[in-house]
């Protein structure tokens, strides 16, 4: 199997950030119609993966944050959104 180059895997690794986000982006509209169907638990989630990305975006802002904010993704499971909890082990490589 080939080896990944460094600019390879930062290439990938934004790729699944960006499919992450939307996923997240079509989850969040669905909130709605889940408060309508009395799925509560599935919207109070969703607004718990809301306030996970607020707190992703904030570290982003930091200095240094792309870094901490990708390592929060790769490596924090109880942190990650729902879009985000996926194996990320392809980019470890």
């Amino acid at each position: 199997m080939k080896k990944l180059t460094f600019k390879e895997k930062i290439k990938n690794f934004s790729i699944k950030i960006g499919g992450g986000l939307k996923q997240e982006y079509h989850e969040t509209k669905q909130i709605p119609k889940h408060i309508q169907k009395g799925n509560f638990k599935e919207a109070a989630q969703q607004v718990g993966d809301i306030g996970k990305m607020v707190f992703i975006a904030l570290v982003w802002i930091l200095p240094a944050g792309v870094i901490v904010s990708s390592f929060i993704v790769k490596f924090s499971k109880k942190i990650r959104p729902s879009a985000f909890q996926g194996d990320l082990k392809e980019f470890e490589k």
